[in-house]
């Protein structure tokens, strides 16, 4: 061999080790050793945390200060830059992390005006001393992890060249609030609403107001009852960036959740399911875990950030929730003092005066990474933040601006609500914990091993007054909020005579009910198909439970095909027997093998498009369908009547229903052909609905031109996984939302699934989208992702029957000196 190759052999093989070298330090370093024994300053005794086959931490403490510590170092140790993400996101820190790029500027006035670190400052100071422990040993517990890990943190930590941020009870209190905001999504609407009554005909826009159908199913039984649009559709855009940035996408956020008593079970004793509607990413939203303290147990989902377990049980009940769809927010026309124009209106009386308040202001700082420090000025009413002043437009006169309200921005302390519940022994004790929590508004699903079930829907939702979809005078003390609907008031239904309770994001209540509490309800298909099964006369086991929640029916589209059907097969303008002949066989499952799904789904969307397009315009249209209940459910009602609004203003013709249901399907026939292929068969719903588990930030920065390669390849082939075919559609139980503007890829669905037997509190079902570890080359980093495509379950454990797998391993966290 001469001395050439052998130089050149050398130098391969140094290269070779180097790359090795290199990909260790950066993948396989920041994995955990699972069976160390780790000595921590700032615990007072041992900890032994158990990991099962899945990587779910079972905690074995002996006192409050210590388990919470070790949850803390556990949720650090497997989501760090999810948390981290979670607190730049809060703060509105993205310029100072990520660069000199105005986007990230504007999005960080954008955070900052919407407050959530100051409202998390504030509430911190609130807190009662329960909470305040949990929450500092939390901190400590993460701030251990992190000082002991600093050369082996997670691979985002190097591509992004950040470190990792201390952890405060405070930035768990800002997670709360950001996923508060996340689930808010009336004040959404109500900037779309307000824009199209400012556009439409009136009586095109009274059209479009959202009714309950008279009869869908309440949660609740009667009986138990206690011109300035434009200027905020800025506003909405720049929402909508923010949730693809972090990956919060979906059109709509939900869930399901139901319980039935003993009367319908095989054990005899309460059966409860839950399944949250959230954008789904990698690693995902959740992460399980078990607490054991001193005997008594606690296991289910947490949030990275938040020291407690949300969706759950423990020893003596289970519990999930569904959002409200609460209307928490509203947006108030301020009216400023023309002759000082630091005040503004709080008053207009009757003489013609009116009552002045001065702004209270507050500076804010924007460092920026690579660049010039930005300032910007946010102004406050009565109300809340000036929302008006980051999009300044023309639309405001010279003497108005526009701030909002929220409830989120009131003193709650939902961490006292959800630590209560989890150490919670009686019925009595988890009612009791209710009052304290504010947002989001949700409705608890609950039962217990004394047979109870039980809903109670919570939060702070406002008295108003006014129409409830368009802006307030913030001058006029009338349409001002009213205080809060009393605790005692709010809807609830407790063992009810049917033997079960259901919610599926649907109205709660009756109209005899004499508070307003949304108007943004999801439609009725969801909670049709739960009543559906529920009302069978079969006992229910797992397998049942199972099987609702993976249940891709479509009571939508069951209900509108027969109203299609009957005008295509009317009309002679184009053949449609082959579109007729699968509509009419067709099960109403969204089945993977499904070719009716994908003919309706395809016409839908052209139905709505070629509908309303034209009356709102590209923008309006295209907020209007972001969040999919607002278009099913106008659509849904409009094809019922023989509204204008189906007349095509672009032509000089007048369009009817029949004439847009024609164009829609022959659209659907050619988008399908020409996309799919010209074969039936070729149409599947598995060719056009899949889903890719993308992590955040890393998603939306690969996807840039000038991205480098690297990058791509390391966000494509490392931390994503993907794409899996996925059955179902947005209206059914099994939710596989996507975003109508950019159809079919799935983006929001369960992203945790659970089911409860209180007949055997040792264990439960449940699984996860993905995993449980944040490191892309971890066993757990998306080990789940075939189970829930298939729905399959895994056993959570909370009591020694844990140790009899064969895969446990244990982990000891030794106090220091």
């Amino acid at each position: 061999m001469n001395t050439f190759v052998k130089l050149l052999l050398f130098f391969l093989i140094l290269i070779i080790g180097f790359a090795g070298l290199a990909f260790y330090w950066t993948f396989y370093k920041p994995l955990p050793d699972y069976e160390a024994s780790i000595t921590l300053n700032g615990l007072s005794s041992p900890v032994d945390i158990h990991w099962d086959d899945h990587g779910v931490p079972h905690i074995y403490a002996e006192n409050e200060q210590d388990l919470y510590y070790a949850l803390g170092y556990v949720h650090a140790q497997d989501r760090l830059w999810q948390m981290t993400l979670s607190q730049i996101a809060a703060e509105g820190r993205f310029a100072e992390f990520f660069g000199n790029d105005e986007e990230l500027i504007e999005l960080d006035k954008y955070q900052r005006t919407l407050g959530f670190w100051k409202m998390a400052e504030q509430l911190a100071d609130t807190l009662g001393a329960e909470e305040r422990l949990v929450l500092s040993s939390y901190s400590n517990g993460v701030n251990a992890f992190i000082n002991s890990n600093s050369n082996r943190l997670p691979i985002e930590f190097s591509l992004t060249e950040i470190e990792p941020l201390s952890w405060t009870s405070a930035r768990s209190i800002a997670v709360s609030r950001l996923m508060a905001w996340e689930l808010n999504m009336s004040w959404w609407n109500e900037i779309t609403y307000q824009y199209l009554s400012e556009q439409l005909p009136a009586e095109q826009f009274e059209q479009l107001r959202l009714r309950f159908p008279e009869d869908a199913p309440r949660s609740v039984s009667e009986n138990e009852n206690p011109q300035l649009g434009a200027s905020l559709m800025p506003m909405l855009q720049q929402e909508i960036k923010k949730r693809t940035l972090l990956e919060m996408e979906g059109t709509h956020v939900g869930s399901n959740a139901w319980v039935v008593d003993g009367s319908k079970t095989e054990s005899g004793y309460p059966l409860l399911a839950g399944d949250p509607h959230l954008g789904l990413d990698m690693p995902g939203k959740w992460y399980e875990v078990h607490l054991n303290l001193n005997g008594k147990n606690v296991s289910g989902a947490t949030i990275a950030g938040i020291p407690a377990v949300i969706i759950g049980q423990n020893d003596n009940m289970a519990w999930s929730f569904t959002s409200m769809m609460s209307d928490d927010t509203d947006f108030f026309i301020e009216q400023i003092d023309p002759q000082d124009r630091g005040r503004y209106v709080v008053d207009s009386l009757e003489n013609g005066e009116a009552e002045y308040e001065y702004f209270s202001r507050v500076r804010e700082v924007i460092k920026v990474k690579d660049g010039d420090d930005r300032s910007f000025e946010i102004r406050y009413t009565e109300n809340g933040p000036v929302i008006s002043d980051i999009y300044p437009v023309e639309e405001l006169t010279s003497d108005k601006l526009i701030s909002m309200k929220w409830a989120g921005y009131e003193l709650s302390n939902e961490m006292r609500t959800l630590y209560q519940i989890n150490w919670a022994d009686t019925f009595q004790d988890f009612k009791d914990a209710l009052p304290t929590f504010g947002v989001p508004g949700l409705n608890f699903m609950y039962g217990d091993v004394e047979g109870n079930i039980a809903m109670y829907s919570i939060g702070n939702i406002p008295i108003i007054s006014g129409d409830p979809v368009t802006l307030k005078h913030g001058w006029d003390p009338e349409q001002d909020w009213q205080g809060f609907i009393p605790h005692e008031e709010m809807p609830r239904t407790i063992n009810p005579d049917k033997g079960w309770i259901a919610n599926a994001n649907n109205k709660i209540t009756h109209d005899s009910y004499p508070y307003y509490l949304a108007t943004f309800w999801e439609p009725p298909s969801r909670i049709e198909r739960i009543e559906q099964i529920l009302s069978d006369s079969i006992a229910f086991n797992y397998a049942d439970f199972e099987k609702l929640q993976n249940d891709s029916y479509s009571h939508f589209a069951a209900t509108l095909t027969p109203q299609i059907l009957e005008i295509i097969k009317n009309q002679d303008a184009y053949n449609f027997d082959l579109p007729i002949s699968y509509l009419e066989n067709w099960d109403y499952n969204y089945g993977l093998k499904s070719t009716a799904a994908s003919i309706f789904e395809v016409f839908f969307l052209n139905f709505t498009e070629n509908t309303l397009e034209d009356d709102f315009g590209d923008i309006a249209y295209s907020n209007f369908i972001h969040h999919e209940n607002i278009p099913v459910r106008t659509m849904t009602s409009l094809i019922a009547t023989e509204s204008s609004l189906f007349d095509d203003i672009q032509t000089d013709s007048v369009e009817t229903k029949e004439d847009m249901v024609i164009k829609s399907m022959q659209e659907a026939i050619l988008f399908l052909s020409d996309s799919l292929g010209s074969e039936p068969y070729e149409w599947r719903w598995e060719q056009l609905h899949t889903i890719t588990f993308e992590p955040p930030f890393f998603a939306q920065a690969a996807e840039n031109p000038e991205a480098p390669s690297s990058l791509r390849m390391i966000v494509n082939n490392v931390l994503s996984k993907g794409p899996y075919e996925v059955p179902s559609h947005g209206m059914s139980v099994n939710n596989g939302q996507y975003r109508w503007n950019e159809p079919f890829e799935m983006t929001l669905g369960p992203s945790l699934r659970r089911i409860s037997d209180l007949s055997n509190m040792s264990k439960s079902k449940s699984v996860l989208p993905t995993g449980q570890s944040g490191n892309p080359l971890s066993d757990y980093y998306g080990d789940q992702t075939e189970l829930w495509l298939n729905g399959q379950y895994r056993w959570l454990h909370q009591d020694s029957t844990l140790f009899d797998g064969s895969k446990i391993r244990s982990m000891r966290l030794v106090p220091g000196e």
